[in-house]
């Protein structure tokens, strides 16, 4: 199967015609067809984790994988189109949210309501509409454990490098992240900023100075912790 997915992925004639057995031709859409859908998503809505009104759109050639005891609840959708999505055990994915691969979810982790994780980035050229524009990858990865407040937005990297949260990092509500996140801090805002760290020592999260909380002080921080 894997050498299937592989020789798919680098045979992009073979891709397209895979394409267009499985999605319907214009309005565009991302549902795939009727007949590919019964025997390959809907035995996933019977997951006792995975919510009926979840939108699972998802192609063969890229993983989906859901641990045990993770929660899919009302109207999330799923999208791994552009990459695989991995979403580890326990996890929890809040009402609304929008989870479009590639994705990588640490388990534990917490998605609050309406959380956007966009894995990928549209062309920008004017002289055409957008949906005709190639798209590009942009890796998103969630360390163990991170809480996302409601409303956030968190954008993969323009470069296509991977964007990663930390573990144990806390997102406020409606931020909007598009750079990493160090473990055990607090980012708030529009583009996120470390506003707190966890101390160790004292066992309570501290306040952060104005400079970006630098790699430096995050070493000394898990260095001092009984974690490690």
């Amino acid at each position: 199967m894997n050498r299937l997915k592989q020789y798919i992925k680098t045979n992009p004639k073979i891709k397209q015609l895979f394409l267009k057995l499985l999605f319907r031709p214009k309005p565009f859409t991302s549902r795939v067809r009727r007949f590919i859908w019964l025997f390959t998503i809907l035995p996933r809505y019977f997951n006792r984790c995975v919510s009926w009104s979840s939108r699972l759109d998802l192609v063969p050639f890229h993983s989906f994988r859901l641990g045990r005891y993770a929660k899919l609840e009302k109207d999330v959708v799923i999208n791994n189109g552009m990459g695989d999505v991995v979403i580890g055990e326990e996890a929890q994915i809040g009402i609304g949210s929008v989870i479009i691969g590639p994705i990588r979810i640490g388990k534990y982790c917490g998605l609050s309501q309406y959380v956007r994780l966009l894995g990928m980035h549209h062309g920008m050229d004017p002289d055409r509409p957008h949906h005709h524009h190639a798209c590009s990858k942009a890796p998103i990865e969630l360390g163990e454990d991170v809480f996302i407040g409601t409303g956030t937005v968190v954008m993969g990297k323009k470069n296509g490098d991977t964007l990663r949260l930390g573990d144990y990092c806390r997102i406020g509500a409606n931020s909007v992240v598009m750079d990493d996140i160090p473990p055990y801090t607090v980012a708030v805002g529009n583009p996120a900023k470390v506003v707190r760290a966890w101390d160790f020592n004292s066992q309570k999260w501290k306040k952060v100075g104005s400079e970006p909380i630098s790699d430096n002080q995050i070493s000394k921080l898990i260095a001092s912790s009984n974690l490690n």
